[in-house]
């Protein structure tokens, strides 16, 4: 996998003007892909940690590629961008999917540079409304390197031998949104398996033993 190496998957490539240069700044390797077939062969012939993925690339049907992109290459990491603002709800169904990071280039111009950064350093970025819209009820604010409150309501329930859906619905969850919440649980706490929550929940103090039983 090329560890600085990064797809840009969009339909019009003029548009990706302004991301592939923040990217190089990045120190990124920047490919551009134009349509399904050359970002296949791009995926292939570059083995890419990254791909941003426009968020109009497959139209309305953009999240469900990205699905697909996600069930095939398991260690590439998704980023959706839009060159405008999009509405909270519409991101949060990118994150869903698979992607871990949303940004509109409109709303982070300023600060792309520490967006990127922040990407390529193995973290999530997306807009606090998008979590929001992921957890209408329980829109609780992400701390870096800290679970949210849902994510110890989830954490417990884990390792108490729940499944995703007997989650979501103690929770009122889609069962899309607690895989969501699993994915940031396992990032934050480290390993990708229930026990390794479970043993880094303990040492982090955030786990007590009565929760286990």
């Amino acid at each position: 996998m090329g560890i600085n190496s990064v797809i840009i998957a969009t339909n019009a490539s003029f548009l990706a003007d302004t991301l592939r240069e923040k990217l190089r700044d990045a120190s990124f390797k920047v490919y551009i892909a134009t349509n399904d077939e050359e970002l296949t062969e791009k995926i292939k012939a570059v083995f890419p940690r990254y791909i941003f993925v426009e968020n109009c690339f497959h139209g309305f049907g953009t999240d469900v590629f990205i699905q697909k992109i996600v069930k095939r290459n398991r260690n590439v990491h998704i980023a959706v961008w839009a060159a405008s603002e999009v509405k909270p709800v519409t991101a949060a169904r990118f994150i869903v999917a698979g992607a871990e990071s949303f940004f509109s280039l409109r709303d982070t111009y300023q600060n792309i540079e520490n967006i990127l950064y922040r990407i390529a350093g193995g973290r999530c970025y997306y807009p606090v409304d998008v979590e929001a819209a992921l957890d209408k009820d329980s829109a609780y604010p992400v701390i870096e390197g800290e679970l949210t409150t849902r994510e110890i309501e989830i954490t417990k329930m884990l390792i108490s031998g729940k499944t995703n859906r007997q989650i979501g619905v103690n929770l009122s969850l889609n069962e899309n949104t607690v895989k969501f919440h699993k994915r940031n649980i396992c990032r934050k706490l480290g390993g990708d398996k229930t026990i390794d929550i479970m043993r880094n929940g303990i040492i982090r103090g955030i786990i007590q033993m009565e929760d286990i039983y």
